[in-house]
């Protein structure tokens, strides 16, 4: 492989990225395992498993959506560390998955869960260009309206991104909202657990009961290890994907918060024909849910690197 051209005005910077003071508000809404191994069989187990060496499976029956605002992301590395700083505020659903690898013909589960993001926006482009190109995030741009402020009350927002409303040569792409945030008057839910797996610790939402015990373990042992897996990939000319891999990248949390109860609301998510969330995870488009959990927490966040586990070629 070449040195990549880096060029001052290019945004695909690589990391180590630092990330102090974000704050998230967190939203547990319902939905369809068969939907999320769907999404695993799509995004993580591409090629053949003998080529692979594991499988990722879903073990839940619910997604977390969630806001982050980040008052500061920072360059880890030099040059990039004296360019300056940005800020950003992010929208995506995750789901947890659980590699399992093949040995000796069978399939053994890994040693912990990781977390996977089938749909992230993003308010700053060099974020987007940076999570896609290099990390292999499905990042996309977004508006937010008003901007996300931990301590509103009531809490109402709207994230609005570009969609097709119908496959048709008239239909123009136009921003359109994507998620809207209502208050409601539900009795506040208290959270229980330690970011990001608030929600695991009662076992809810865990259809596999061969993982809950082994679950329990890992809570236990090492509750700030945190890692996602992602596919990544690129276009050729004229088409086909060139380059396309299996990315784990793991965080570091700290300074973790204790989770907060926010004010009762809705979720809302709509469906177009060029973006359909509810139903790659699982629940009815435009209607109203009221979250199982909804909660925020502040923390610092770091990032040094990722790794190809597997490259399809």
């Amino acid at each position: 492989m070449v040195d990549f051209i880096q060029r001052i005005d290019d945004p695909e910077i690589p990391p180590p990225y630092n990330f102090p003071g974000i704050t998230i508000m967190s939203f547990q809404l319902p939905a369809k395992l068969a939907q999320l191994q769907v999404l695993c069989d799509q995004l993580l187990n591409i090629g053949s498993l003998a080529d692979r060496g594991f499988e990722y499976r879903a073990f839940t029956n619910f997604v977390d959506m969630e806001i982050v605002t980040y008052p500061k992301m920072m360059f880890g590395q030099l040059p990039y560390s004296q360019w300056g700083y940005a800020t950003q505020q992010e929208l995506y659903f995750r789901f947890y998955v659980w590699r399992f690898n093949l040995f000796g013909g069978l399939l053994f589960p890994d040693l912990f869960p990781q977390l996977c993001f089938p749909f992230i926006y993003v308010d700053n482009s060099w974020s987007m260009v940076s999570g896609r190109n290099v990390i292999g995030y499905p990042k996309v741009m977004a508006q937010f309206d008003p901007t996300p402020m931990l301590g509103a009350n009531p809490l109402q927002i709207t994230a609005s991104a570009l969609a097709l409303d119908i496959h048709s040569p008239n239909t123009k792409l136009q921003m359109q909202p994507i998620v809207q945030i209502n208050p409601s008057q539900a009795a506040p839910v208290v959270p229980n657990g330690i970011w990001p797996w608030v929600g695991l610790t009662a076992q809810a939402g865990v259809l596999d009961p061969n993982l809950q015990q082994q679950l329990q373990t890992f809570l236990a042992a090492d509750p700030n290890l945190y890692s996602t897996v992602q596919l990544k990939q690129f276009r050729d000319l004229p088409g086909g994907a060139c380059f396309q891999a299996v990315v784990e990248t793991p965080f570091t949390p700290t300074n973790v918060g204790v989770p907060q109860p926010l004010p009762p609301v809705s979720i809302t998510v709509n469906s177009y024909a060029s973006l359909d969330i509810p139903g790659s995870l699982g629940f009815p488009a435009g209607v109203a849910l009221q979250p199982a959990q909804q909660y925020s927490i502040s923390l610092d966040m770091s990032m040094q690197n990722g790794s190809d586990l597997f490259v399809n070629s």
